[in-house]
């Protein structure tokens, strides 16, 4: 990544980039389309929303859903989501050493996730996550959802920093845009939804040493594709 900055914060993306849980939330919503007679989306489509309300993935099955179907279908989605796949959500292996080694290094960490805060809350501690998330905040966290630059600015200044200072880590489209909105860089991973570098990712990386690196290395290094 290019800049004069050093980073000071990492603002994570839940679903995708800290949990393996992409999946989860593709087979959830299909369920609840599929109860009410709609047809189940392509993974990669719901992949592509991944972070944006729950409402907008539903109007791709139903373009002319009304706001109180869309509202009664986000709380079936929430409800199905809390009871089966919160307990099945894992971390993708060599997050909590990143998560720590960011901490100990004195880095101010949030979540800037599209689901709730409390529920990112208690998929995190749930997992035994503790100290090393200052802030966590979600979708209703702010007014504007991602791509919006809200929830970004809203978490570097949680934890007391500029966003230039911050660093976005995420796996979608919405990432990218959000970070770039809010005046952060991004660095966007390859074993979340997308598998190739998306246009305006700062860096690249495919695994959680090269996170590090590209964190904690000097400005000017890239770390990318490594």
């Amino acid at each position: 990544m290019s800049s004069a900055r050093r980073v000071r914060g990492v603002l994570w993306d839940l679903d995708g980039t800290l949990t393996d849980s992409v999946r989860l939330v593709v087979d959830t919503a299909n369920r609840v389309i599929g109860a009410h007679g709609g047809t189940a989306l392509d993974a990669d489509v719901v992949g592509r929303m991944t972070g944006a309300p729950l409402e907008q993935i539903f109007r791709i099955a139903w373009p002319d859903l009304t706001p109180t179907d869309a509202s009664a279908y986000r709380d079936e989605y929430r409800l199905l989501y809390e009871r089966d796949a919160i307990p099945a959500t894992r971390l993708h292996r060599g997050a909590r050493a990143t998560l720590r080694a960011f901490h100990e290094a004195g880095l101010r960490q949030a979540t800037v996730t599209g689901k709730r805060a409390a529920d990112c809350e208690r998929i995190l501690r749930g997992l035994r996550i503790r100290g090393e998330i200052d802030a966590y905040l979600g979708g209703d966290s702010v007014a504007r959802p991602k791509p919006a630059p809200d929830l970004a600015l809203a978490a570097a200044a949680r934890i007391g920093l500029p966003p230039e200072e911050c660093v976005v880590v995420g796996d979608a489209p919405a990432d990218v845009e959000m970070a770039h909105s809010a005046g952060a860089r991004v660095i966007q991973v390859a074993w979340g939804y997308a598998g190739a570098k998306l246009e305006g990712a700062d860096a690249f990386v495919r695994t959680w040493p090269a996170l590090r690196r590209a964190v904690f290395g000097p400005p000017g290094d890239p770390a990318a594709g490594t």
